[in-house]
């Protein structure tokens, strides 16, 4: 074989590019703009620029100060997730030889051009789609393209597309045994590997996170816009109110007052909290917010290799012919190919592993004359050996099926034990043998890919968190309802079938089906895709995968996670990297993802509750008299210190109730929760504002600004939990600690000097601070009281309305 000429490779380079897909590398200012992206952000932009307007700088400084922060802690998260997620490319093979000019050479991987010649051998990596043309015992790994566990044989093609399923060798694919040579066909983005990649990159999804604060944020500006409109209007109805741009700016105010400003830094911290808990497990998390996203998932759909199963073939099972007098493993053993090799053959692995040491010493009784290279026309391999009598003894090995063909019959037995192996989706290897007088059978030997010891316990605890799990694999049917039948996923058949068949249903039925199967077998990367967009119409899906196969399905899914032996587009899609591939650390992920975004609840729950209570209350007080109820600063500062302790939310602890189903944007209730609650704030708010408008606006404006500051911080520890504030548990100490120095920063602000007088307050009288004390106190009851009838109205809500959860 001559190959081609430098030359020529160097002018096919400059037409076909070079052998690599093109970087996703993303800009700064690509980072910023999607951390900035979003109804939420905008809003508070907007918050920032009105406060600066009014001329409050130091409250224009902190809400700018709150995006700052959140914006950079996300964007330092992301790069450093990113860094450590590079670091995994290490192992990719970067080298590989072809013959050039008539000799072997090895050549950069990026460097190989249509019309390479491949010399490659057991253990490398096939650096572009090829074809093969001389072959010698070759088996090659095809795990990350077919979720085939067990190794594929090839046989030389044509350059021409002939064969292909037979001869083709795909980019990223390993030599398992054997040698090759193969000729380039495709390169670079024209690779199947390309191709996936590009159908990766069409794939959009949008977090969940992040639509659900965009929820949000639309029905805050929604509310606020209508109701200052009407007040705006209603003032300026009335006679005696003030001016047009003194309303103006009591507006602007009023509603920046609304803007729980400090939820993308109460974001941030917990996601970061959740992304170090992470960290400590081996687990990269690359997009902050799937760590909260985790927490909604209600299906996780995996493969089955590797993450339920050990990926390691064991024995698990050996018949032997009534009439023979050799040990099935031991002739087997004999007939092992390169067990000493790079990668041994998973089945030879096993049948080593399994032999006891009277086997072992059995072995050493024969004499091995010739090996025969497997044959992919038969299905089996073979060896010629000479018994400790000087006789020879020609043993072949392979498929059950294809053995019989040369045999006259089957022995007793054999039949029916081969059938209940099968069912099992136990993988058979059957052995023969010939002294001279004809071949007969020896055995059979079972194998099975065992689940992990680790699999059971957390299959269980994702029942507990009402997760259900979907197998989706590119392996036979029977091998992947076996597994499912052993983790206790399916119990019957119909919950298991293979992909071309279920999409082969009508449409109607295929959507009826789709959330009741639990098994999903032979599947391509382009059903795998399909599969997760139906799977999304009915739940909140989390997809574990590894291959190259993976890749859009990845992109597709709500969470996408990886191990570290994923393909390059596995791992540059998805949203977290295992470094260890245990499916019980993604439940615990699942559980941590659900304190998180109970934490960031608790945070939106107060914070609209009283501030829409409040809200209300301010804007329909200013319509009864004749000057502002609260100053424009005073309703910033009230902002402020009412947020300054909630930053400490993603500190807190969270009961095991809270945990244990999805958790998700369930507006409806918490719209009626911050509606009912929002009330009771707002009718103490009329309370304290009937009780001191007659004196003076000075000292309206100082108590109510207390009394406001005091009930949303005592809001804070009864919204914490939805149960009774004394079940719920001790808070964080943080929480109490920065919750102290607020109510100790309110009541002190009145009486020193400057402060006083630089927010126009007066000096508050002791009858006063007792009177606002005690209704604070008041207030945290009958918040209490009013909360256990509406939690059970909402619990009996959820009950119907929560999404499909598979038992």
């Amino acid at each position: 074989m001559q190959g081609l000429t430098s030359r020529e490779a160097a002018e096919r380079k400059n037409r076909y590019g070079p052998n690599a897909l093109p970087g996703h590398r993303k800009p700064l200012w690509h980072l910023v703009g999607r951390q900035l992206k979003g109804v939420f952000n905008m809003l508070l932009l907007l918050a920032a620029g009105v406060t600066f307007a009014i001329g409050e700088i130091l409250d224009g400084a902190f809400i700018l100060f709150f995006i700052l922060l959140g914006t950079t802690l996300n964007i330092y998260q992301e790069y450093k997730s990113n860094a450590a997620v590079a670091k995994l490319k290490a192992f990719l093979v970067r080298r590989t030889r072809v013959i050039r000019d008539g000799r072997e050479q090895e050549i950069n991987h990026e460097d190989v051009v249509p019309g390479d010649l491949l010399s490659l051998q057991t253990g490398d990596i096939v650096p572009a789609d090829a074809i093969v043309l001389q072959a010698r015992n070759l088996l090659v790994d095809e795990t990350t393209f077919t979720g085939e566990s067990v190794p594929v044989s090839k046989q030389p093609g044509q350059p021409d597309g002939r064969d292909q399923d037979e001869s083709v060798l795909l980019q990223g694919v390993c030599i398992v045994q054997g040698q090759v040579f193969a000729e380039t066909t495709a390169t670079g983005t024209n690779t199947r590997l390309a191709s996936i990649a590009r159908t990766t990159a069409s794939v959009q999804e949008e977090s969940e996170l992040v639509k659900g604060v965009d929820r949000i944020s639309g029905f805050i500006l929604r509310i606020t816009l209508i109701t200052l409109l009407f007040v705006v209007l209603a003032n300026l109805l009335l006679e005696g109110k003030e001016t047009f741009p003194q309303l103006l700016v009591f507006a602007l105010a009023l509603a920046v007052s609304v803007i729980p400003e400090a939820l993308p830094l109460v974001l941030t911290f917990s996601l970061s909290r959740g992304a170090l808990r992470f960290a400590r497990q081996d687990v990269v998390v690359k997009r902050l917010s799937s760590v909260q996203d985790l927490g909604s998932i209600n299906l996780l759909c995996t493969d089955k290799t590797g993450t339920l199963t050990e990926n390691k073939l064991s024995v698990a099972g050996e018949w032997k012919a009534p009439d023979s007098s050799f040990s099935p493993l031991v002739l087997s053993r004999l007939a092992a190919q390169d067990l000493d090799g790079a990668h041994p053959e998973p089945f030879d692995l096993a049948i080593d592993q399994a032999l006891t040491d009277d086997q072992r010493k059995t072995l050493a009784h024969f004499q091995i004359l010739e090996r025969e290279p497997f044959e992919p026309s038969q299905r089996s391999n073979g060896v010629l050996l000479r018994m400790p009598d000087g006789r020879s003894l020609h043993v072949r090995r392979g498929s059950p099926e294809s053995l019989a063909i040369h045999m006259p019959s089957l022995p007793a037995g054999m039949d029916r034990w081969l059938q209940q192996e099968e069912v099992q989706g136990h993988r058979v290897l059957g052995i023969t043998a010939d002294v001279g007088h004809g071949p007969f059978w020896v055995g059979l030997i079972a194998f099975v890919d065992r689940l992990k010891p680790s699999t059971r316990a957390a299959l269980d605890a994702a029942v507990d968190l009402r997760v259900g799990i979907t197998i989706i694999t590119g392996d036979a049917l029977r091998v992947a309802l076996a597994v499912g039948r052993e983790a206790g996923l399916v119990e019957r058949d119909d919950q298991a079938m293979e992909a071309s068949a279920f999409f082969a249903l009508p449409r109607e039925e295929q959507l009826a089906r789709v959330g009741h199967i639990r098994v999903f077998a032979r599947t391509t990367p382009e059903q795998k895709l399909l599969l997760i967009q139906q799977l999304k119409t009915q739940f909140t899906v989390g997809f574990l995968g590894e291959g190259v196969n993976d890749g859009p399905a990845l992109k597709a899914a709500h969470v996408s996670m990886v191990v570290p032996s994923a393909s390059d587009i596995a791992r540059e899609t998805a949203d977290i990297v295992l470094l260890n591939n245990d499916l019980g650390v993604i439940v615990n992920g699942i559980r941590t993802g659900r304190e998180t975004h109970a934490n960031t609840l608790k945070y939106i729950r107060a914070t609209l509750i009283s501030n829409f209570g409040n809200f209300y209350a301010v804007a329909i007080g200013s319509l009864l008299i004749d000057f502002l109820p609260m100053l424009p600063k005073q309703i910033l500062l009230l902002n402020l210190l009412s947020d300054f302790p909630m930053m400490a939310i993603a500190m807190d602890r969270v009961p095991p109730a809270e945990t244990a189903r999805p958790q998700r944007y369930d507006l409806r209730s918490l719209y009626l929760l911050i509606i009912v609650l929002g009330l009771v704030s707002t009718v103490f708010d009329f309370v304290f504002f009937s009780l001191f408008y007659r004196m003076s606006p000075d000292v309206l404006q100082t108590n109510w600004f207390m009394a406001s500051v005091l009930t949303e911080l005592l809001l804070i520890f009864s919204i914490r939990t939805l149960l009774p504030a004394h079940k719920s548990g001790w808070p964080a100490p943080l929480l109490l600690i920065l919750s102290v120095v607020a109510m100790t920063v309110t009541l002190l602000i009145p009486y020193v000097p400057w402060t006083r007088a630089f927010f126009s307050f007066a000096r508050p009288t002791p009858a006063h601070m007792m009177l606002i004390g005690g209704l604070a106190c008041l207030y945290l009851v009958v918040t209490e009281l009013i909360k256990k009838p509406l939690v059970r109205f909402l619990a009996r809500h959820e009950s119907h309305a929560v999404s499909p959860v598979i038992p």
